[in-house]
């Protein structure tokens, strides 16, 4: 009996043997899913007021303690998943985390659990050591001032929990990345490597890397070598993460004609690639690209400011651990409010916001006087801020822009006790940075504190100057023959045309200059960054001086008189006054980008169409004269930042209403690509009270306008 039981078992054991090891239970694909946060850029508190556009209408959305409830169901039952970062989580705006050297932020991205961040440009706002120490942890200049301070549970600032990578971003000497290119980690049985890429922009967007020895490599190629890396060391299921993005056309879920680098980069890069993240661009998008082969991948962008979550949920072949990509799906998540927010993410938001409230009533100094300020003439703050930022970088003057607001000089200060919440406005973020300048090139930028009419903007002298240089100007005379070298003096004596000098200004004059009417101050030979911001130096300066005598006045002299009449190059024009106009458009970019930027006569601001969703061309601006007109021509001051085309209008279609219903077209064209002022002339007789610009065609497929002009009809 005990022999028939035995054999009976022994052929159950087969029967079951057999059926556990056949097809039917193969073993299970392996869950991964991979969550994209980008572009944080500090945005932490519910209080900021963000949105997005839905399919219902616009959402309310943001705020860290949203963003973690949001996390918390996404995750829910997913044991392999990661938050994977896109870059600029840090080195925002706002000013409690700004002013507590951005411990704020990743104390937040700690506590909402990242798992691999890249370094995008911002991360590079200082310096690459600075990087480094928001990963390690280590203070900079005074502990509980300008770095190290208590987090929320009282302990001192240790940096990330996760490590920052980039694998295009290498050392010029040894050829090797600087941070890790990639992660490898480990789901159920196998292994997902993601791999880090840095915006390869990113000497144009700050000058922390000049002169460091870094190199910024094309994305396509460093993908493609870490992919290979990964698959030598049996790695098979590949995520891309990148600060780099596009555009699209629709909705934050949706791929309505995508464009972009970041599109055209996932068609080149390697079929091994199975999912590709971007940023930057502060945009959103979910959109399956074909790679080289010709399968489809998700290409996603999760908006910015903690907006929108991106999601990829990926299966994986137990066996081989390569992804089933017909098993893909990926969704963007708009970051709402219909949910209840994390309670532990809204002690840290409330801890950091307290604490900014207290920080802006510590008493910083006493002033003997007002430092007044202004953005058209000489002031004791803008003389101030010039000699700290001579004084910080050695250099050999001191030129610092007046008049391009937050980022160099905003504001003044009355006399008597100063705070900290009021000294902080006063310099800006900038960093300081020391230029190698011909003496003529020196001439040249102090000649462009004056704007010639047919460049759509106007501005006064708008440069403040070291106490060891001082000049005369001559309102008498024609824009751009306003200063004579001979009353240009430096430690006492003449400008000398041929000579080099060490010019130290903001950072963003090398950078951006021509966008702010100061094109010579990018025609350096060499530059320097300094360790610290302009922000920075004032605040200590002010702590280390509890008792400040504000600068004298005195160092720039103005011959008054009238000048000759100019032309331009368009031939005398009587230009409307832009006061006596209003402007509307089909759509924004944000708030700083309506269109009344468009006629505020500053070349620093601009109208630009939408770009979060993407508004395609045909768009729209249309002056409102207030009554009808007898008009000659609109003149058209296009963007000026040379290094970024984007809304420069190439083709465009002027029409005029009497009643602002009916338009009729009265000349069409095309313009060149360039920053110079263009002009659309009209028939003779017309007469209008609203004047609609089209931009039919532009750079990116956008239209925007820095300055709108309407040139009045002679004898009107």
């Amino acid at each position: 009996m005990r022999l028939r039981i035995s054999a009976l078992l022994a052929v159950l054991g087969v029967v079951m043997a057999t059926t556990t090891t056949g097809p039917a239970a193969a073993a299970a694909p392996i869950p991964v899913q991979v969550l994209s946060l980008t572009d944080l850029h500090g945005y932490l508190s519910e209080s900021e007021n963000l949105t997005i556009a839905g399919p219902s209408g616009t959402q309310q959305v943001g705020g860290a303690a949203y963003l973690k409830a949001h996390l918390d169901q996404l995750r829910a039952g997913k044991p392999n998943s990661f938050l994977i970062g896109s870059g600029d989580q840090f080195s925002g705006w706002p000013d409690y985390t700004q002013a507590f050297a951005n411990e704020p932020t990743i104390e937040v991205t700690n506590a909402l659990g990242m798992d691999f961040d890249v370094a995008g440009n911002h991360e590079f706002d200082r310096e690459f050591p600075f990087l480094r120490r928001m990963q390690t942890g280590a203070c900079y200049g005074k502990p509980g001032f300008d770095s190290c301070f208590k987090d929320s549970t009282g302990r001192n600032f240790h940096g990330t929990d996760y490590a920052y990578h980039a694998a295009n971003i290498v050392d010029r000497r040894t050829r090797r990345p600087v941070l890790p290119p990639y992660w490898i980690a480990r789901a159920g049985s196998q292994r997902i490597g993601f791999i880090g890429l840095g915006f390869p922009g990113t000497p144009t967007e700050t000058l922390s890397i000049d002169g460091s020895g870094l190199e910024f490599q094309g994305v396509v190629d460093a993908a493609n070598r870490a992919a290979a890396e990964l698959k030598a060391k049996g790695v098979n299921a590949i995520v891309v993460s990148m600060h780099e993005g596009g555009q699209q056309g629709g909705l934050y879920d949706e791929c309505k004609n995508p464009t972009g680098p970041i599109f055209d980069a996932a068609r080149a890069m390697s079929p091994d690639i199975d999912v590709i993240l971007g940023g930057h661009w502060h945009t959103a998008f979910n959109c399956m690209i074909p790679d080289p082969n010709g399968v489809p991948r998700p290409v996603l962008e999760a908006s910015n400011h903690g907006r929108v979550l991106g999601e990829v949920n990926l299966s994986l072949d137990p066996a081989t651990g390569e992804v089933i990509r017909s098993a893909t799906t990926a969704t963007n998540h708009a970051v709402t409010k219909d949910v209840t927010p994390d309670p532990k993410l809204q002690k840290i938001v409330k801890y950091w916001m307290d604490k900014w409230t207290v920080r802006q009533a510590q008493p910083l100094a006493k002033l003997d006087r007002d430092l007044d300020f202004a953005t058209t003439a000489e002031s004791r703050t803008g003389n101030l801020v010039a000699d700290l930022y001579k004084a910080e970088a050695d250099g050999d003057l001191a030129l610092v822009p007046a008049d391009l607001g937050v980022d160099v000089i905003a504001a003044g200060l009355k006399a008597g006790p100063v705070t900290y919440g009021e000294a902080w406005p006063v310099a800006g973020i900038s960093p300081i940075t020391t230029l190698a300048m011909k003496g003529s090139t020196v001439e040249a930028v102090l000649e462009q504190q004056w704007i010639p009419p047919a460049y759509g903007c106007s501005r006064l002298s708008a440069l403040a100057t070291s106490a060891n240089f001082r000049y005369t100007y001559d309102l008498g005379r024609p824009v751009g023959d306003r200063i004579d070298p001979a009353k240009v003096l430096i430690n006492g004596r003449p400008l000398q045309l041929d000579k080099t000098y060490r010019v130290t200004t903001s950072a963003a004059m090398p950078l951006h200059g021509a966008q702010y009417g100061y094109p010579g101050f990018q025609q350096y030979t060499k530059l320097t960054r300094a360790p610290k911001m302009g922000q920075e130096v004032f605040l200590n300066y002010l702590r280390t001086h509890p008792l400040l005598k504000a600068p004298s006045l005195g160092r720039v002299t103005a011959i008054p008189g009238t000048p000759p009449p100019a032309d331009g190059p368009f031939g005398p024009l009587n230009l409307l006054p832009q006061n006596e106009m209003t402007a509307t458009a089909t759509s924004q970019g944000s708030p700083a980008y309506a269109a009344p930027g468009a006629i505020d006569g500053n070349c620093a601001t601009m109208w630009h169409s939408n770009w979060s969703p993407h508004a395609p061309l045909p768009q729209y601006i249309t002056l409102d004269l207030k009554t009808p007109r007898a008009i000659e021509a609109l003149v058209y001051t296009p963007r000026q930042d040379a290094d970024v085309p984007n809304g420069r209008i190439s083709s465009y279609d002027v029409q005029t209403s009497v009643d602002g219903v009916t338009f009729t077209s009265v000349t069409k064209g095309s313009w060149d690509g360039s920053i110079d002022a263009k002009i659309a002339r009209f028939p003779a007789a017309t007469t209008a009270r609203f004047v609609r610009l089209v931009g039919l065609a532009g750079g990116a497929d956008y239209a925007a306008a820095t300055e709108l002009n309407i040139a009045l009809a002679p004898g009107s």
